[in-house]
């Protein structure tokens, strides 16, 4: 598996997305949407990927499972 099917989030992400008014939905979509054009995160997430307003910081693979990216956190662009 190349990229990740599904999407979840720690509370931190949770909070943030509502605190800043993304749906999860958005930030679910812009993670499988645009994984193959991610870059590495500088920080400590593995990955982020921008777009549609949307910034999400994300890991995967997460907890050794391909299918799955766990998004860190969220905020708007």
């Amino acid at each position: 598996m190349s990229r990740p099917i599904r999407v979840a989030f720690t509370r931190h992400a949770e909070w943030r997305a509502e605190e800043r008014g993304v749906s999860a939905q958005a930030a679910a979509d812009l993670v499988l949407d645009e994984h193959r054009r991610r870059p590495r995160n500088p920080g400590t997430a593995d990955s982020r990927v921008s777009g549609r307003g949307v910034g999400v910081a994300y890991d995967w693979p997460a907890s050794g499972d391909a299918t799955l990216a766990v998004i860190v956190t969220v905020w708007r662009e």
